[in-house]
């Protein structure tokens, strides 16, 4: 019996290792719309995809692009499709005026604002010259508009969506300083809609579900000129925090939930962005140390994990009752694919809590850079809470030996008014 047991299995095997490799199924109709839709949307926000879509189209044999306009036609067929033409070119317009104000950039809002403007009043003279053309008028047709992004997307064959929508994150986290393919790292889309909850949706649309998003770091590109404005992270389900830089160079902390989802404090979202414009925290220092995967722990003590959920939902005074210090060690990657180590203290102060934080990234020449950051927070009363903060900054060797003098800020003193 085993004899034959085993003859079967290495038939078996052996008809396995002749059959021909499975061919993958082309996605459904719905799921192959999904992959040209986001496809579109990625390449509305950056040139490289566009590039790189327009020669795969090309590659494939297919008409890239809209519909070339003939040689001679009406101006009627001009009119039409520069009509066709103009609400893909304001969509853009309005993306990139929502990306503006996103970054508090009313200036560059204005001025987009006043291309839309100038775009409407074209399409209603047109409107009213194409109503008051008589049939086959004859007149030179007018250049033909650069076709949408996704005019391109809708020509790629459904059995290649999905690898051509991955070269295009790939694309895409290249051009925003990721490492190209770092799989907690996700080029975000349009956000579309102003209200809190309208982008909490927005994000909570790309972003993986709850805890998956945890791992996911989110990167915006708000206008489509290949430059980080800003990352999101996810902290709690259904909550998402968005750092990004002002029009002035600060950074701002904003965070968006979804509807019935409880937001972290609003004391504790204010001392994080008052932290880092008194710091003189950047953008590109903040993404480079933050999580872009999964966390991996070192060692925690008993005490730290309490005292770190009141500290981050601003419940500074129940955070400092600590018998003495607790802290927590971590490890994982950044958005560039390197180890980042993290170090968190809590520990009583008196009349409040103190907070330290070092970070140990990797550096060019075997070498690491240890971002240190103090904080001790004081309830002052219910209306005012008293904040002192410093920061050191330091290249080390990977032994650990100071390598140059190192630079600081603080401690600087400030309070925070409900």
């Amino acid at each position: 019996m085993r004899r034959a047991l085993g003859a079967l299995a290495l038939g078996a095997l052996a008809l396995a290792a002749g059959a021909p490799p499975a061919r993958a199924q082309a996605p459904g109709e719905a799921e192959c719309a999904r992959l040209r839709r986001e496809l579109g949307e990625h390449a509305q926000l950056s040139e490289g995809v566009r590039r790189a879509l327009a020669a795969h189209v090309a590659r494939s044999g297919l008409p890239a692009g809209a519909p070339a306009a003939p040689a001679a036609g009406t101006r009627a067929d001009a009119i039409r499709a520069r009509l066709a033409a103009i609400p893909a070119e304001r969509q853009r317009l309005e993306d990139q005026r929502l990306g503006a104000l996103v970054r508090l950039d009313f200036a560059g809002a204005n001025r987009i604002q006043s291309r839309i403007e100038a775009l409407d009043r074209e399409r209603a003279g047109l409107a009213r010259e194409l109503a008051g053309l008589p049939a086959g008028s004859a007149a030179p047709p007018a250049p033909a508009a650069a076709p949408p992004p996704a005019a391109d997307a809708d020509r790629v064959r459904c059995d290649d969506a999905g690898a051509v929508l991955d070269a295009a994150v790939r694309t895409r986290q290249r051009e925003l300083g990721a490492r190209e393919g770092q799989p907690g790292v996700l080029p975000l889309r349009a956000l579309q809609g102003r209200a809190s909850d309208e982008i909490a949706r927005a994000l909570a649309a790309q972003l993986a579900p709850w805890p998956g998003a945890a791992t996911q770091l989110g990167l915006l590109d708000a206008d489509g000129d290949g430059r980080l404005d800003g990352f999101v992270d996810a902290p709690a389900d259904g909550v998402y925090r968005l750092h990004r830089q002002r029009a002035d160079g600060t950074v701002a902390v904003e965070v968006f939930a979804l509807p019935g989802r409880a937001a972290p404090g609003e004391p504790a979202r204010r001392l994080g962005e008052e932290t880092i414009r008194r710091t003189g925290g950047t953008l590109a220092d903040l993404v480079g140390g933050w999580p872009a995967g999964p966390v991996r722990m070192l060692a925690e003590t008993a005490a730290f994990a309490t005292a770190h959920a009141r500290f981050t939902a601003g419940d500074w005074g129940e955070a400092g009752r600590l018998d003495g210090p607790a802290a927590r060690s971590v490890e994982y990657l950044n958005l560039r694919g390197e180890s980042v180590r993290r170090l968190e203290i809590l520990a009583p102060a008196p009349g409040g809590v103190a907070y330290r934080r070092v970070l140990v990234v990797p550096r060019p020449g075997d070498q690491e850079l240890w971002d240190e950051l103090a904080t001790v927070v004081r309830p002052a009363s219910y209306w005012r809470t008293d904040v002192e903060v410093a920061a050191r900054r330091q290249l080390r060797s990977a032994t650990g030996a100071a390598v140059g003098a190192p630079t600081g800020v603080g401690p600087v003193q400030f309070g925070l008014e409900r």
